[in-house]
């Protein structure tokens, strides 16, 4: 399912798909233009892009599908459906010139084949193109990452596979930028703003390709680690938080740096997300008072010791920070 692409591609990834998409679609009805043209006029057609046995590999349709069959992200059903009507529709339109080359006479079964496979490809096309515009209203336009509403759905999905497999790990970390209102303050919005496209881009090329990082809310971002334990989670996340804090950028000749304060927790198969998300967030506010720019965790498993799952979703807030401990301390 297209749909799919959502957790896997990051915003430029959709900015580049619908651009190619528009661009090889409007070739491509030219090229249906000029066989249209010929048939109505019949005009023998000579051209290696239309009478080719292998043409649904050279017009620029073609091109860009072979060149987005080199990741395999995008071998997937939408994708070969739509080179399986591609690669027929230049069949059908090569034996309606092979008609017209011969006789000047046209079968209208095979004009009808063609005009049929014409529509399907066109609409399949339309609706891969209309998905990948859907789909750029999904990320926040400053950090260019998923927004909160996009970000649930992938919580959602992580939640039903841990429901079907017992031995599934996932985990989430909820990371906020430190003094990031005093930046504000002092720089303005724009600097604000700088800054939150800078730590994006950083969290983002830090991750693996089926994690996930989104901008929650202001200044705060939360990150989903699939098929990760808490004690793979931890150094992972702490390794970000370096890397963010270790860089820098320049904006009208000032250099500005930043750092984030990091909490993380497994997603629990025994709670429903928003106790997840809220444990994730008692170990971040648990990093703040440690002092900013580190990274806490707090271990579900843990927590059980005290109390229940039926009161993982309860205000047992206090019982949380109890255990939170600092991923330095964890690792060691």
């Amino acid at each position: 399912m297209i749909e799919n692409l959502l957790e896997s591609l990051h915003h430029d990834d959709f900015e580049v798909l619908a651009a190619d998409i528009k661009q090889s679609l409007e070739a491509h009805r030219d090229w249906m233009q000029r066989i249209t043209t010929a048939l109505v006029t019949r005009q023998p057609m000579s051209e290696e892009q239309f009478i080719a046995a292998d043409a649904h590999l050279h017009c620029k349709f073609g091109r860009w599908l072979t060149k987005i069959f080199e990741d395999e992200l995008f071998q997937q059903g939408s994708f070969l459906k739509i080179e399986q009507y591609h690669k027929q529709l230049h069949d059908s339109a090569r034996a309606v010139i092979h008609q017209l080359n011969h006789n000047g006479d046209l079968n209208i079964e095979a004009f009808e084949n063609f005009m049929r496979l014409q529509k399907e490809f066109f609409d399949m096309v339309m609706m891969l193109f209309e998905f990948s515009v859907l789909n750029k209203q999904q990320f926040d336009p400053t950090t260019r990452l998923i927004n909160r509403r996009s970000v649930d759905s992938v919580l959602a999905n992580e939640y039903s596979r841990m429901q079907r497999a017992e031995d599934y790990h996932c985990c989430v970390a909820m990371a906020d930028i430190d003094h990031f209102k005093e930046v504000n303050d002092r720089w303005g919005h724009d600097v604000g703003d700088l800054l939150l496209s800078h730590t994006a881009k950083i969290f983002n090329d830090a991750i693996r390709r089926h994690d996930t990082v989104s901008r929650y809310g202001g200044e705060e971002f939360l990150f989903i680690f699939p098929d990760m334990s808490l004690q793979q989670a931890g150094p992972v996340v702490d390794r970000i938080r370096k890397q963010l804090a270790d860089a820098s950028i320049t904006h009208q000749g000032n250099q500005h740096r930043v750092s984030a304060s990091f909490g993380v927790t497994q997603l629990c198969r025994y709670c429903d997300i928003k106790g997840s998300i809220k444990r994730a967030d008692i170990a971040m506010y648990a990093a703040k008072e440690n002092g900013r720019n580190c990274t806490v965790s707090v271990d579900s498993q843990s927590v059980i010791g005290q109390t229940s799952y039926e009161h993982l979703n309860n205000e047992i807030t206090e019982l949380m920070r109890q255990h939170c401990k600092l991923v330095s301390q964890i690792t060691a």
